[in-house]
């Protein structure tokens, strides 16, 4: 990597919400650039197939049939061979955390679980950690920021004494040094060169800790996706700032990347693309937003 200098077998992504639903089409799609994944209160490869509708039905509120798992994990193998999605022998040594609240009712618990079911079919069920005992709403919990922890409001992020994303960061990278003080100054605006063209910002977020400013040592790197609502075009830095991403990536030296969504009249909630706004490619390696993320780090 040109200005960063990454460990390319380090660069790992999480998600919440829509968040969770791009970073799991990340990692079907491109395995060969990512080696883990966190999903917090998402649903499974393929669920929207495309359709607002199907997805406004099947994969949000409560589910009123079974997931077509097994179809779906049909269709991701499919895929894989007619190069719509990366190699899934990739995926074999991968590590992925997956995180569903117990009071979550926007996005039913059984998403996760399907979510969890499809990597099981690709990965050793020892390598993936799935969570759905914490009493939490849809919210992204941390120890002790944002609203109740059994509250669904804006900007979803919960009080809930609960540090999920270092839970999530030591499931994909091992055991961690514990968080420290941030530099912010460290945080900053960056370029996101054909943002626009795919429904997004054309600036992001990078968190550089200062070890890897320094750039003499390989540091790891970690894409975050905010969810529907936690767009900085929204609640400005507020989601970056308080699900606490960056004091673990000051401690371990992992470079965080933050892109961000537009909203805009075909997706107001400024959620990543998981069921076809974009384009019907959405989901696979030529996606747009997909395609330029990957691009994106790459150039970093």
């Amino acid at each position: 990597m040109g200005k960063v200098n990454v460990n390319p077998e380090k660069i790992t992504v999480s998600g919440m919400s829509a968040g969770a639903q791009m970073a799991h089409q990340l990692h079907m799609a491109y395995p060969e650039v990512f080696s883990g994944a966190g999903l917090l209160a998402g649903g499974p490869f393929g669920c929207a197939n495309g359709s607002l509708v199907t997805a406004m039905e099947r994969c949000m509120g409560s589910v009123k049939a079974e997931m077509p798992v097994p179809e779906f994990i049909k269709n991701i193998r499919k895929a894989s061979a007619d190069g719509k999605l990366g190699d899934t022998g990739l995926l074999a040594d991968d590590r992925v955390w997956i995180f569903h609240g117990a009071l979550d009712t926007i996005v039913a618990p059984e998403l996760g679980q399907a979510s969890a079911t499809i990597y099981t079919a690709f990965i050793q069920p020892e390598q993936v950690d799935y969570i759905d005992d914490v009493k939490a709403a849809h919210t992204f919990p941390t120890v002790d920021k944002g609203s109740d922890c059994d509250k669904t409001e804006a900007p979803f992020i919960g009080n809930c004494n609960y540090d999920a994303v270092g839970k999530l960061l030591q499931q994909l990278y091992g055991k961690l040094i514990p968080p420290t003080d941030i530099e912010p100054a460290n945080l900053i605006q960056v370029e996101l060169p054909g943002g626009t063209d795919a429904g997004l910002l054309n600036s992001a977020y990078l968190y550089m800790p200062q070890v890897c400013k320094a750039k003499g040592q390989a540091c790891k790197m970690h894409l975050v996706l905010h969810g529907c609502g936690q767009s900085s075009a929204q609640i400005d830095k507020v989601f970056i700032q308080q699900s606490g991403y960056l004091p673990w990536a000051e401690s371990n030296n992992i470079v965080l990347a933050f892109p961000q969504v537009t909203p805009a009249a075909v997706n107001p909630l400024a959620c990543w693309d998981w069921w076809g706004y974009t384009g019907v490619d959405y989901r696979w390696r030529n996606g747009l937003q997909m395609q330029l993320l990957v691009e994106w780090l790459q150039q970093l």
